[in-house]
């Protein structure tokens, strides 16, 4: 035991730790408080499933899984790659949980075909399917759906701007959860309430964190760049002068090598590449720096 969480190596999967969120606990109990032992099984069965699905996919591209965390409604994998690999294999990482619950339902439709289920039965685990696969496909951040529309607009975006984007839609998206959590009379619906608490929790969190993330984006770009791994599109880019470095790195896009033309009326026309750009950045106090300094 680690505090609250349930933390425990898993033997098959090198480092990666498995973590069991307390809200986990605390729904998986009120349900066996009132006499569904089985239906609990079979819905830490499924969430665990789920969360296989994103691990196998992240470990087919090579992909370091460094944390998986239970939820009531799925899990959260913490992966080293996320935001600075091939936008397409983060959408079928991503996708990979709510494929696997899409798999389960027809499992659960074959079983009840064979007479294997009971109709209850059945209806009960497509339901839990439906419900856990269709809620983590809503675009809020950590959810599968929050992880697509960040890599997805991150496409047509600069990075810094889909990574915010997503954030700002993340919150929404929690506080539109509680709204509805609370309209529930003579009391509010409970699970609602905790899960809707939890997304507020780590989309305020993420955009705490935005900087780091975002630094993080940067570093692999420029390792990217120095190992000549990059074949990204060649895009060309109007600056003026007086655009600090700070400002200029905000513009960068995903799956493009940037070049940068600086126009001035007492300067004449010159071209750097990004990965000067990023040299210069890096290398001391400079973020702030007008990108006319590049030129000297």
């Amino acid at each position: 035991m680690s505090s609250l969480w349930t933390r425990r190596k898993w033997s098959g999967l090198n480092s990666t730790t498995l973590q069991v969120h307390p809200l986990f606990w605390v729904i998986m109990l009120g349900a066996l408080l009132v006499g569904q032992f089985f239906q609990v099984i079979t819905l830490f069965a499924i969430v665990v499933l789920h969360e296989l699905g994103h691990v196998t996919a992240a470990r087919w591209y090579g992909w370091r899984v460094r944390k998986i965390e239970l939820l009531p409604f799925g899990g959260v994998a913490e992966i080293d790659e996320w935001g600075n690999t091939e936008p397409c294999a983060e959408i079928i990482v991503a996708l990979a949980g709510p494929l696997v619950n899409a798999l389960l339902i027809v499992v659960g439709w074959g079983c009840l075909w064979l007479e294997i289920w009971s109709s209850s039965w059945t209806t009960f685990f497509v339901y839990s399917n439906l419900v856990i696969g269709g809620f983590n496909l809503l675009p809020i951040w950590p959810l599968d759906g929050g992880r697509v529309l960040q890599t997805v607009v991150s496409l047509f975006l600069p990075y810094r701007s889909a990574m915010l984007l997503s954030v700002y839609v993340s919150l929404l998206g929690g506080l539109a959860l509680l709204a509805w959590s609370l309209s529930f009379k003579p009391s509010p619906h409970l699970n609602g309430l905790a899960i809707a608490f939890y997304l507020l929790f780590n989309a305020i969190l993420a955009y705490r964190r935005r900087h780091y993330q975002f630094l993080r984006f940067l570093l692999a770009r420029q390792a990217y760049l120095e190992d000549g791994k990059a074949a990204w599109i060649e895009r060309t880019v109007s600056v003026p002068p007086s655009l600090s470095l700070a400002q200029a790195v905000n513009g960068l896009k995903r799956n493009n090598y940037h070049l940068f033309i600086v126009q001035g009326k007492t300067l004449p026309c010159a071209v750097f590449s990004e990965e000067k750009l990023l040299a210069y950045y890096f290398s001391g106090s400079h973020r702030h720096c007008r990108v006319e300094e590049l030129l000297r």
